[in-house]
């Protein structure tokens, strides 16, 4: 390859770059490294560094964009929708193994609640609360906060789908939770 003054190189089998800065002859050139010294190079161990320009880039337009885009219509979840929530510890903290038991207990409770209220509020008509088996604490306190609701009842969960540690809640009438505050 043949380089004139001025050209940016790279080296082939070496870190670095410079701009050659001398013709010794059609097989050596004279390189400034970025460091600015000069060493006198084989320019079979030179590649050129072409820069690119913006302008040489080819550039394509894109559609313009509507003037009125549609906005997308919002969905509504199907009223027969089921949610499941799993409340076991190591599903909603991943630190529970720092927490007490009366810790744990809290947090799934609670997180049973705010999963709860937010069913009612939504258009959930069926909820399943994975609880497990355990010592049956966790699953007694769910059943003891929903007998505190009206228009909502609730049984043991499909036991070929969740075995024995789950608690199907249904939702029967929205205007009754809404009376109970």
């Amino acid at each position: 390859m043949s380089f004139k003054i001025g050209d940016k190189v790279a080296f082939l089998h070496e870190k670095g770059h410079g701009k050659v800065t001398k013709i010794v002859s059609a097989y050596k050139v004279i390189v400034e490294l970025s460091e600015g010294f000069e060493i006198e190079v084989n320019t079979k161990e030179l590649a050129a560094i072409n820069p690119i320009s913006l302008t040489d880039l080819p550039i394509k337009s894109k559609d313009p964009l509507p003037s009125n885009p549609k906005p997308k219509p919002k969905s509504k979840p199907n009223p027969k929708d089921l949610l499941v929530v799993d409340l076991h510890a190591e599903k909603l903290n991943e630190h529970f193994y720092s927490m007490n038991n009366a810790q744990m207990l809290s947090m799934q409770l609670d997180y049973f609640q705010e999963s709860l209220e937010k069913a009612i509020r939504g258009h959930a008509s069926k909820i399943v609360f994975i609880h497990g088996v355990g010592n049956g604490v966790l699953r007694q306190s769910i059943r003891d906060i929903l007998k505190r609701y009206d228009g909502i009842e609730f049984s043991d969960g499909s036991y070929q789908k969740y075995g024995r540690g789950a608690t199907e809640v249904r939702i029967i009438s929205r205007n009754k939770f809404m009376d109970s505050f």
